[in-house]
This record gives C-alpha cells, structure tokens and sequence, in this order.
C-alpha cells in the first residue's frame, strides 16, 4: 500500500473488518497498523479516528502485541493532542477495562483447569501429583497460574508502564497520567507484585526528576502550578498508602521523602488530614527502622496535627494517639553515648538525623528533653488513659531505685503487654527503666552485689529479662560509654566509677539525689567565678558599689533609648514588610509575566506547528495531485496508444510511452486519420461512380412507367378528397346543432344571473370603497415615510460630510501650521548655522593672522629639558645661586609653515 495513497479511516476499519469476518486477525492488523503509521493519519478527524485506534487495540490486546500496541497509542497521541485529547483517555479507559477482564477470566480459567485435574475429590493428591511435585517443586494450580495467568498479568503490567511513558512529561495529559498512575499501584496492590511495585515507584520518580530537564519542550508540565503539584501528591500519598500496606518500607521511605520534595515546591497549603496521614506513615517507617527518638518526633508531630481536628478524629482515636506518644517518648534511651566512644559512629549517623529532622520539618534534630518539654506542656498527659499516667512520674519525676521495678510492674503488664497498640514499647521502656535504675543506684551506692540488682529488675512476663540479659545490658551500655561502672566477677558485684572527667550526660534531667563527680568537674568554673564574686563583694565594697552605679547608669541609658530603639525598630519592621511586600508583588508581576509569556509562546508554537501542518499538508496535497496527474496521464497516454493501436493499426510500443507524450500521440493520430481518410476518400469516389451509373441505368427503366403511375394516382387523390368533404359538412351540421340546443338551456338562467349579480355589487360598494380608500391612505402614508426617511438619511449624509469636511480643513490647518513651524525651525537653524560658521571663519581667520604674526616675529629659544615635578625646587635654588650666561639671539628659522586647506587658502586671499 503506497504512503501517498493510503485510504480513509473508515476505509481501513472496514477491510480490517472483512479480514476478521474471514478469520484472518493477524492481517487485519497489519492493515491497521500500516495505515496508522502512514503520514496521511496524522491530519485526520479524531472522530473518524477514534473508532479506528479502538479497533487496533482490541485486536493487539486478543494477541498480546505489546510493541505494536505502544507505537499505536505514540501515534494517536501525536494526532490528538492538540485538538482532542480527551480522546485519548477514552480509548485508554476501554483497553485497560478490557486487559482486566481477560486476567480475571485467565484466573477464572486456571480454578477450572485445577478443579477438573482432580478425579477423585477423596484422593485430591494422586501418586503422579505428588511425584511431580517432587520433582519440579510445583503444584497444579502454580502450573496453571504460569501458563494461563501469567501472560496476561505481563501484558497488563506491560501496558500500565507503557502508557505511563506515553503519557509522561506533558501537560495535556497530566490528569490522565496520574489516573494511570494510581491505577497502575492498585495494580500491584491486588496482585501482590513487590517487584512490580518496586519498578513502578522507580519509574514515577524518574518521570518526576526529568521534568525539570525538559521544561523547555512543548507542552512540558509547569511544576509551578498549584494544581499540577497537587495531583502529584495525591499520587505519591496512594503510592505511601500503597507502599506501607505491602509492608515495603524502603519503598515507604523514599515515597515520604520524594513526598517531602513536593511539599517544598507546593505554593498551595497542604491539607491537615493530608499531613496527618503523611505523619502517622512516618511513625510506621520510624518504628521499623528502630529509631526511637525520630519515632517519638514523629508521634509528637502526628498528635499536634490532629488534636484539634475533633471533627474528624473520635476522642477514642486521639487517646490511642496520646498513648503512642506517652510511651515513645519515655521509650527513647536516657543516657547520650560518650563522644570519647562514639564519634565514629555519631559522624555515620549525623547526615541520616539530617534527613529525618527534615522529614519532620524541623529547624533542629530533636532530643529527649525537649520532647519531654513538649509532653508536659501540651495535653498529652490530659488524654492518656489514666492507668498509663502514673508511668511519667515513676519515671521522670521520682527517686525509688529499690521499689521502681515493682511499681512499674503492673503497668507493664495490664496496661501495655495487653494493647496491641502500645505493647511494641514494652522492651524499650524495660531498657529505659533498667536504665534508670542503674543511674540512682550509682547515686547512693559506690557498689552493689549482682544479684541485688538481679532482684530489683524483674519485670512482668512477657518483659521479663534474665540474668545473663541483665548482665549483657549492663556491659553493652559500659561498651559504648553508657554506664560508668566495671563488673567484679570474683566478688559478683558492680563497682560505680567516679571519674570526674567523664563526658556521658544523661537526655533527661529526672530525679537525682546527688550531683555525680561528673557534674560538679563539669560546673567547677562556674561556682569558682561564683565565690570568686562573693570574697569580691566583701572585700571590695567601692568597687561594687561603683559596678552597680555602673549598672544602673547603664539601666537609665537604656530605658532612655528604649523609646527610640523601639521606633526605630518598629519603622525597620515596617521598612522590611514593605520591601518584603514589595518583593512579593514583584515576584507575583514576574510569575503572572512569565506565565503569559508561557501561555504566549505555546500558543504561538501551537500556531507554527498548525502552519507547518497546514504547510505539509498542503505540499503533501500538491504531491499527491502531482503524482495523481501524472499517473492519470500516464493512464491516458496508455489508453490512447492501445486505442490507435487497435482503430488505426498505428504500432505504439508500451516501453516508448514515457517518451512520447500526449501531443505526439496525438500527432501521431491526427496523421494516421488523415491517411484513413485520403483512403476513403479514394474508395468513396469510385462508389459513388459505381453508384451513379446504377441510379442511371434504373431511371432509363421507369420513365415509361411514370404516366401509367400519374393517372392512377390523380385517381385515387380525387376519391380521397370527395370522402374527407362529405365527412367535414356532416361533423359541421351536427356541432351547430348541439350548440343551439345549448343556446336555448342558458337563456333560462340569465335574468337569475343578472340580479344576483346586482345584488352582490350593491352588498359590496361599500366594502369596496372603504378598501380602495385605505390602500390610497397606506399608499400615502408609505409615500410620506419614504420621503421623511430619505430627507433624514440625506440629513446625516449632509451632517456627516459637513463633519468630515471640517475634520479635513482642522487636519489641513494643523498640517499647516506644523510646516510653518518646520519652517520657522529650519530658518532658525539655517540662521544658528550660518552665525556658527561666521564665527568659526572668523576664529580660523584670527588663528591664521596669530600664526603668521608668530612666523614673522624673531624664534623663541630653544626649550629646556624636561624636569621632573620633584626636581624643579632643587634645580630652581639652583638656578639661583649660579646665574648663567647671557644667551645669544637664535636665528631666525625657516622651518616648514603649518598646512592651509585650500578653501582656507581662497579665502584669506
């Protein structure tokens, strides 16, 4: 099929039709896919079009053409996307319906396959099924899956991420994209396909970093718009949602972060149940990632999202919140590791803490105190269950390192072992609780036995912790600089160090009963400086009474200059806000600008590819008709050359018509008529002799039969004529006849006639009269209107020349005067000129008496060497001092004269 004379739409659709009435799919195919592909199709109608690319993909999808089917859609979108994109999503929507109705009907396929290879249903598991099963390590409903399921389930993947290549990157299509988008997700998530979706996410986030590097293109997507980023958060949260239901928390993590990045770009606030959701994903992914302190930012940034959306979130659910929230914060590890230990490590760990305190949208990483600040100053502690409050003070607040364990006990065990929601805080706040138990025990003790310790921290199943676990904590948080203590194996006891110089501090102040010697080598400088500033008060009173006259004087300077401050200030407020003001409106003119620019640029781009559409078309139209006249006259030249071939017996070769033209062939046959002629001619003429001598002979034959034939047909005429007059007076008499008895029938109605008709004149003159007087009214009154409208018309006419006229004398004054002012300013600047140049003759005249007067006066003596500025003092007292001899007087010299232009030269003369 030639590309320049492919057929319509319709045309194609319907053979395709035909060649799968006659069971041939695969051509019918072919036919569309070649037709589809020409360049005919891309100016084509989207409504004849539409019906066709349908067409295609049902049959590519009946034979899992992949390729086809994308280079198809690539096409389609090519033809649609200016004009009727909405097309698109239509043909989209009906593929993506039909895929999955052909996967459910493969699955429903594959049950029936294994229900009908079970003969026995008492013997499900034959000896041949369980030897298979050995063997390959399937069963029967895998096999059936792979060869039935299977290929459906890749075509379905496959043309969720084609379409989604398709349709990436450009603004016509966004919404359709990000339905794909979501589609494709719910995809993995029926499926259960964790590689699958592990592909998707990686191909969505590489279509969203390439936006940026093809924003130049036509149709490119504009992150700047409020809309466009909100469909990409709608999608990547579906994703999140998505992501954290399968339980892939690599790929929950890179959803927040790449979540956390369209925030930053979103001009418009995100929702609060948006950002809810977004935050309680975070607190999943920070509890698998077994952070706790990152775990609890996140409970404390959850719960300030939501407890004040009362409306959407039961008391029931912000309990549930206020619960985890409690509990992850006093789960987070007490004491901070040495830096003598871990600095290594804490170097490793400092550009993740980064990225988590960005995550939360933090200014700084966060640290227990400051949640613990947060948990007493908010309402959290107000809506915690009430059995789980006691657990903050037992804690935090109070100091009981013998009974601690046992008090917390119960807590432990009814109140958190038994919630499925807060019982993964159960060992984390063991380890805190043991944590502290060690911390008071090292403030009242210097050592204690193992097995004293061993009593005191027994916690409740299933919490519970043995000795060797006991031990393992204890020497695992001496390793990393947690605990400054050292076991004593042969006397099983722990011995506290007290070494002033240790640089682990605890997150949480909690309850002391002593400073450690840490803490007092830590506050040395402070309380030396401290009685330092007492022995100075008593020793020194004038100095500190002149200090506090000091600090007072300073105190009055300041309330003084505290009213200008604060006006200074207030006007550098106002000064900011305004040029913050400023900036914005400026930023807003320039996003507006370059958003008409854009809008302008795409339309006219959109109006140069319409032209060079309308162009192409236009020279593909010229080709066409070209080849078509060409072929037409080739056909013409054919049908001529076999036609004198067969009329004219002229022999015209096949091969030689690109030779021969039409003209030629014509000449050709204008000469071969011109001889069939001349040959006719010849064999008419000696016909028509041959004839002449016939007609000859016949007529010497009949002359004597001529007379005969004369008298009998003089007879026949006269008999003839006698027959036709008698039938002609018969007819006459009968008609006449007929009409006086018709005579006679009228003349008895005409005097009824007569009066009627009197009778209707009279009953009607009235009538009559009053008509013909209003048509003679209307008739004036038209008459008048028509002269009035024509008086008007010619009014205006009259009034408007009379305007235009005066117009036209305004306009010719004004044009008047202008010239006479252009004139009266060329004059004044023809006067200015020629006065400018008088004085220039005259400057150059006096200049050129100045130099003649200096060549005729006697030579000037000869110039001195140059001196330089810090010399000339000296050499001036010098001069001074020795007083030189009396110069002769230098000849006069006739050295060349300056240069005088020749004009000059006429006129000095």
């Amino acid at each position: 099929m030639s590309r320049y004379h492919q057929p319509r739409p319709e045309i194609v659709l319907r053979r395709a039709e035909e060649l799968i009435g006659v069971g041939q799919p695969v051509s019918a195919l072919e036919t569309l896919y070649d037709a589809l592909m020409s360049k005919r199709l891309r100016n084509a109608n989207a409504a004849s079009t539409e019906p066709f690319i349908r067409k295609f993909a049902e049959l590519c999808i009946e034979q899992r053409r992949g390729k086809q089917l994308k280079e198809g859609l690539t096409q389609y979108r090519n033809i649609v996307q200016h004009t009727n994109p909405e097309s698109l999503g239509a043909v989209v929507e009906v593929m993506l319906v039909n895929i999955t109705e052909r996967v459910t009907a493969a699955q429903r396929s594959a049950e029936q396959v294994t229900v009908d290879t079970i003969e026995d249903l008492d013997e499900a598991e034959t000896p041949e099924n369980m030897i298979l099963s050995l063997v390959s390590g399937e069963q029967n409903r895998d096999r059936a899956d792979r060869a039935l399921v299977t290929p459906w389930l890749k075509f379905l993947w496959e043309a969720y991420r084609n379409l989604l290549d398709i349709l990436r990157n450009n603004v016509r299509f966004e919404a359709l994209y990000q339905s794909i988008s979501n589609k494709a997700i719910d995809f993995c998530r029926t499926y259960e396909r964790k590689t699958e979706f592990h592909r998707l996410c990686d191909l969505l986030r590489n279509h969203l970093q390439t936006i940026a590097k093809y924003a130049h293109q036509q149709n490119s997507i504009n992150m700047s718009n409020p809309e466009t980023v909100q469909l990409f958060l709608d999608t990547h949260f579906h994703q999140l949602n998505t992501a954290t239901e399968m339980e892939l928390w690599q790929e929950s993590y890179r959803s927040i972060e790449d979540i956390h990045n369209l925030i930053q770009q979103s001009k418009r606030p995100i929702k609060p149940q948006a950002m809810a959701n977004y935050f309680e994903k975070l607190t999943r992914i920070m509890y698998v990632a077994k952070n706790p302190l990152f775990l609890a930012a996140a409970w404390h940034r959850y719960y300030n999202f939501i407890h004040r959306q009362t409306r959407i979130f039961s008391e029931e659910q912000l309990q549930s919140v206020a619960n985890n929230v409690l509990l992850s914060t006093l789960a987070v590890p007490i004491i901070k590791p040495s830096s003598r230990i871990l600095s290594a490590a804490a170097k490793e760990n400092k550009h993740r803490t980064q990225r988590f305190t960005n995550l939360l949208f933090l200014s700084t990483a966060p640290t227990r105190v400051s949640l613990i600040s947060d948990l007493t100053s908010g309402d959290v502690l107000a809506r915690v269950l009430p059995a789980l409050r006691p657990l903050y003070d037992l804690v935090e607040e109070q100091f009981h390192p013998l009974s601690i364990c046992k008090k917390l006990g119960p807590v432990l065990s009814e109140q958190i072992a038994t919630n499925d929601d807060v019982a993964k805080y159960g060992t984390l706040l063991c380890n805190v609780i043991l944590t502290r138990l060690l911390q008071q025990l090292s403030q009242v003790y210097t050592s204690v036995q193992l097995d004293f310790i061993f009593r005191l921290a027994r916690f409740p199943e299933p919490y519970a912790m043995s000795a060797a676990d006991i031990e393992r904590f204890i020497m695992h948080g001496a390793r990393r600089g947690e605990f400054q203590l050292r076991i004593d194996h042969q006397s099983r006891s722990v011995v506290f160090d007290t070494d002033p110089f240790d640089s682990s501090q605890s997150l949480s102040n909690g309850a002391q009963l002593q400073a450690s010697p840490s803490d007092l080598m830590r506050s040395q400088l402070s309380s030396l400086a401290i009685c330092l500033s007492n022995a100075q008060r008593v020793a020194c009173p004038a100095f500190v009474a002149e200090k506090q006259a000091a600090k007072q004087a300073a105190v009055a300077t300041a309330l003084q200059a505290m009213g200008e401050e604060h006006r200074l200030a207030t006007a550098r407020k106002l000064v900011i806000d305004r040029r913050k003001e400023i900036i914005e409106n400026a930023l807003a003119r320039k996003e507006r600008t370059e958003a008409r620019e854009r809008t302008m640029r795409i339309q006219r781009e959109q109006e140069l590819e319409r032209e060079r559409l309308a162009e192409e078309q236009r020279r593909r139209e010229a080709d066409r008709l070209k080849k078509e006249r060409d072929a037409i006259q080739r056909a013409e030249s054919k049908k001529l050359a076999e036609s004198i071939k067969q009329k004219a017996g002229l022999d015209v070769s096949i091969d030689d018509l690109e030779k021969l033209d039409t003209s030629r062939l014509l000449e050709m046959q204008v000469e071969q008529i011109e001889k069939e002629k001349h040959d006719m001619q010849s064999r008419l003429k000696v016909m028509g002799r041959r004839m002449d001598h016939t007609e000859r002979a016949y007529r010497k034959n009949e002359d004597a039969l001529l007379a005969e034939d004369y008298e009998r047909q003089k007879l026949a005429d006269k008999e003839n004529h006698t027959s036709a007059r008698a039938a002609l007076l018969e007819q006459s008499k009968e008609k006449h006849a007929h009409d006086v008895a018709q005579k006679k029938r009228f003349q008895r109605m005409f005097s009824d006639f007569d009066g009627l008709r009197k009778q209707l004149d009279e009953g009607r003159s009235e009538e009559l009269a009053a008509e013909r007087k209003r048509m003679r009214d209307e008739l004036a009154r038209a008459r008048d209107e028509r002269v009035a409208e024509y008086r008007r018309v010619k009014a205006e006419k009259e009034e408007a020349e009379a305007r235009e006229r005066a117009e036209r004398e305004a306009r010719e004054a004004e044009e008047e005067r202008a010239k006479a002012a252009k004139a009266a300013e060329l004059a004044a600047l023809r006067e200015e000129m020629a006065a400018q140049r008088a004085r220039d003759e005259e400057a150059l005249r006096s200049r050129l008496e100045r130099e003649r007067d200096a060549e005729r006066a006697p030579q000037a003596p000869a110039k001195t060497a140059y001196v330089p500025p810090s010399r000339r003092q000296g050499a001036a007292s010098a001069s001074a001092s020795v007083s030189p001899p009396a110069a002769s007087p230098a000849p006069k010299s006739d050295g060349p004269k300056k240069y005088v232009p020749p004009a000059l030269r006429r006129k000095m003369q």
